[in-house]
């Protein structure tokens, strides 16, 4: 096959991809296992009937952008709408970043971060997190200080560790920064905050929506971007839409690198009626931060190590004693003695939830989380059934 010559830096670059078989429990995209509201699928139905498919989109898909601007007391040239979060993410690193510029993005987190800045030919400069998986403010206003990036991403809650970061603690970034900031808040329905600014006048109906987010500080900063999903708490990563909020003059330059009808109609409309019904969301949200909750608690007396989380999946591994039974009966089941044994025991159980039709996120050979993987919450139901595999798997190997 001839080969081709591609543009420089792309060399290297890896395909994102994720375990695509058939499982029976599918929990290793962070999607939502949750159905639609009925309210809100009849809502969606009744405006398919006579849907004008034949028609282009809003050319900037103002209908959403209009939807989400009121709904937090903003304009609507604080909004922007993409095909999914990361499609935004992708256009700020090529509005921001370019050649030899470099993106400060964190570590251990979403690793497509480092992509979107090398397909902008800019430079990715991961900064650290603690060892618990949390941002610690003073590390990274040293590190953009030290480093001048052209644009700062934040994850909070942060993935694939799940911890969320205090306000207080992501405006002492924003305030002591000089570049663009991006604060990745996709998981943010799942944390539950609830501090906000002591000069935010919104009314109570409203303050939930930006409560412990920094969607409170909007207007407030000039170097502010937020980004948003509707894939994660609403369910629909089915259709790919994300927004981003910020100040007016950093969206503006957003802007200009967003493709005229980029967001296809359907998706609008659907995406504008959940956003226009989310209040009949609340309390299955609140259904998943309870079986998190419990799922984290329960893989802690199993003996796993538990990463704090505040968002729609539990991150963990086995240590000590539990990581070497695991890696002993990974040895002897595969006649794999290649692996260290701390990724062993993380392919352990990944294999034994695969060969039980459960399918999660295999981190066990990441240098920042070695021996990991990482569960979606799923239904009560699903979750009771990975919950009892594993209780099987730790007896076993352990006996």
């Amino acid at each position: 096959m001839e080969e081709f010559a591609i543009r420089k830096g792309l060399e290297s670059m890896e395909e994102y991809s994720v375990e695509h078989v058939a499982a029976d429990i599918i929990v290793n995209a962070n999607e939502s296992n949750y159905e639609m509201p009925e309210a809100v699928r009849q809502a969606v139905v009744a405006c398919t009937q006579n849907f004008p498919f034949n028609r282009y989109p809003p050319i900037k898909s103002e209908n959403l952008c209009e939807a989400i601007a009121q709904e937090l007391d903003l304009d609507i040239a604080n909004v922007k709408i993409g095909n999914g979060s990361s499609e935004l993410l992708q256009v700020a690193c090529y509005v921001f970043g370019g050649y030899g510029k470099k993106i400060a993005i964190p570590y251990p987190s979403f690793s497509m971060y480092g992509e979107y800045a090398t397909l902008s030919d800019s430079v990715a400069a991961p900064y650290p997190l603690t060892e618990e998986g949390y941002v610690d403010a003073d590390v990274v206003i040293e590190f953009c200080e030290r480093e001048r990036p052209a644009l700062l991403i934040v994850c909070n809650p942060n993935n694939p560790t799940g911890n969320y970061n205090s306000l207080a603690t992501m405006e002492k970034i924003i305030a002591n920064v000089e570049c663009p900031v991006i604060m990745d808040e996709a998981y943010m329905e799942f944390a539950d905050g609830k501090e906000v600014p002591p000069s935010d006048m919104r009314p109570l109906n409203k303050l939930w929506l930006v409560a412990g987010s920094t969607l409170s500080l909007v207007g407030k900063y000039s170097n502010l971007i937020v980004f948003r999903t509707f894939s994660k708490a609403y369910g629909l990563a089915g259709l790919r839409c994300g927004y981003a909020v910020g100040a007016a003059g950093v969206m503006r330059l957003l802007g200009k690198a967003l493709l005229p009808y980029h967001v296809n109609a359907y998706t609008l409309m659907v995406a504008k009626t959940l956003y226009e019904n989310k209040n009949l969301y609340k309390e299955q949200i609140k259904v998943v931060r309870g079986e998190r909750d419990k799922m984290a608690a329960y893989l802690a007396k199993l003996g796993f190590r538990v990463w704090p989380t505040a968002t729609n999946f539990v991150t963990f591994c086995a240590e000590g004693e539990l990581a070497k039974s695991l890696a002993r009966a990974y040895e002897r089941k595969y006649h794999d003695f290649s692996l260290l044994p701390q990724v062993a025991s993380g392919k352990m159980l990944f294999k034994y939830l695969m060969e039980n039709s459960i399918l999660v996120r295999d981190y066990s050979g990441h240098p920042k989380l070695t021996g990991c993987l990482r569960i979606t919450v799923g239904t009560p139901e699903e979750n009771l059934t990975i919950l009892q595999k594993l209780t099987a798997l730790c007896t076993e190997v352990q006996l």
